[in-house]
């Protein structure tokens, strides 16, 4: 049975090459983070957690591609809450048409806007799209990162991400399926290179870094379907965490999670317990 939406939370609608969608919840402030899935899925994702389109405050795209903006055009007929991107990524989508100009408010990474009760900042990640970027919500003493979509971890992103509480962060492919796997030559050169996507290795370090730093639930995400596997990735990370404080490690699947994951004071619960 659903619980009023009271807390902090964070919900995987869709995670992966086939699309990209989350939701994040702080107080009374809901911000979708990508729409890359369906408009109708998304409402369905929404009304599994006792909200609607029109309690959305603001969208925050990472970048042009499009398992990360195929509902974009449907969104903006059916809500008007604002949709923010990077000045590159606004200018890409209107050159594909898939964004009327001066619809989608932009900005610049680094520059804080707020969203809500939420202040948002962007940073540049080295992926091969025009102005790709992932975000840090904040909101008093919580922070929360979004890092997907990145070739490796440069220092000035994990400076970024350095004391978030809750971070969802690519743990893309393993380095041994790819190489083996069904990919041509130049998509898995893509794939593994520094503006492609991030390795469960890397990934793994990242990760043991973050919990150094503070961070108490981390969520995978961004998993390949033909170039990882659940139970790797998770395997990669929960051992490069062995030893150090506890940390609560989640997978985000390919479709919406069963339940949010709750984030309260740095401690995870499950919202349907």
């Amino acid at each position: 049975m659903k619980k009023s939406m009271t807390q902090r939370f964070y919900y995987s609608i869709a995670s992966g090459s086939s699309g990209n969608c989350g939701l994040y919840m702080c107080g009374s402030t809901a911000i979708l983070i990508d729409l890359g899935v369906s408009l109708r899925k998304i409402t369905t994702a929404l009304h599994e957690v006792g909200l609607s389109l029109d309690r959305i405050a603001g969208v925050v795209i990472t970048h042009d591609h499009t398992d990360h903006i195929k509902g974009l055009p449907m969104f903006l007929k059916k809500s008007q809450a604002p949709v923010y991107a990077s000045a590159e990524t606004a200018l890409a989508l209107h050159l594909k048409q898939t964004a009327p100009e001066g619809r989608l408010t932009t900005f610049e990474p680094g520059e804080r806007f707020g969203i809500g009760e939420i202040g948002v900042t962007p940073f540049d990640t080295p992926h091969d799209a025009a102005g790709s970027v992932g975000y840090i919500l904040s909101n008093g003493d919580t922070r929360f990162g979004f890092a997907t979509d990145l070739g490796f971890v440069p220092g000035e992103i994990a400076d970024q991400l350095r004391g978030c509480d809750a971070v969802v962060l690519e743990s893309n492919h393993d380095p041994h399926m790819l190489a083996a796997g069904p990919y041509p030559y130049m998509l898995k050169q893509r794939v593994g290179g520094p503006r492609g996507h991030l390795s469960n290795p890397d990934c793994a370090v990242c990760a043991a870094e973050l919990v150094k730093s503070g961070t108490r639930t981390l969520i995978l995400a961004h998993l390949s379907e033909h170039n990882n596997m659940p139970a790797l990735a998770l395997q990669q990370t929960q051992l490069a965490l062995k030893g150090l404080a506890p940390c609560a490690v989640y997978i985000a699947p390919r479709e919406r999670m069963d339940a949010p994951i709750v984030l309260e004071g740095g401690v995870q619960c499950s919202l349907y317990d």
